[in-house]
């Protein structure tokens, strides 16, 4: 089975508006995140959306069906709702992170946080820098101001803020539904697939066949990307 790596979809949000309202938010209290086995250095977050709209709860709840609502800093937000307003599913959590300058999250992976199992996690750099460093399953992402993105984290990920400057990134959860289907088999810009972490060779062979009998650019440029880490995992 081939799933959905990461893809940059197709927003392009107004970067100076991004920084004008978070910058507005700065004197908030941010919660340190509570995964605290995860990072060195301050990793900080502020709930645009949280369980029952509490703006002092940055927890992502583990049970389904929780009830998120907007908090008092997403209502004095205009452009952050606007911002969410794109985005026609279900909406789960929604924060701002901040990740300091100098500090580092560890590599780990989110169970169960992908495409294929129905919930996806957005993000979007509001400040951010060329040195910062964003691994998603060994590979350096480049993640730009205003741009939007999807990355599949049940993959192994980890990020390094070598810059002088705290990245801060709106992210968001989502459910998947129709409208997100459409929109992920729309886009193509830096999208990467793989073959689902566990298959054998033999498997992953039977997937380049079909990428090659296929014949486009991407499915050969695909193949020979699954051809090249054969017998490497």
């Amino acid at each position: 089975m081939m799933i959905i790596k990461y893809l940059q979809l197709p927003f392009y949000f107004d970067i100076p508006l991004l920084k004008k309202e978070v910058a507005s938010l700065e004197n908030q209290v941010w919660q340190q995140h509570y995964q605290k086995l995860h990072y060195e250095g301050e990793w900080t977050a502020l709930p645009l959306r949280s369980i029952d709209g509490n703006a002092a709860n940055v927890i992502i709840s583990p049970v389904p069906d929780s009830n998120y609502m907007d908090t008092v800093f997403l209502t004095q937000s205009p452009y952050l709702q606007e911002v969410l307003d794109q985005f026609k599913c279900p909406l789960l959590a929604v924060r701002l992170l901040k990740l300091n300058a100098g500090a580092v999250i560890k590599e780990h992976h989110d169970a169960d946080l992908s495409f294929e199992k129905g919930e996806i996690r957005l993000h979007i750099p509001v400040i951010t820098h060329d040195t910062v460093e964003f691994y998603l399953d060994k590979e350096r992402i480049h993640l730009k101001e205003g741009e939007c993105w999807y990355m599949n984290l049940n993959l192994p990920h980890s990020i390094n803020n070598k810059s002088s400057v705290n990245r801060i990134h709106l992210v968001i959860d989502a459910m998947v539904n129709d409208w997100v289907r459409e929109l992920f088999a729309g886009s193509n810009n830096n999208k990467k697939l793989m073959a689902e972490p566990g298959h054998t060779d033999a498997v992953k062979k039977q997937v380049i066949i079909q990428l090659r009998q296929l014949n486009t650019e991407t499915a050969n440029r695909l193949a020979n990307e699954m051809e090249a880490g054969l017998g490497s995992a």
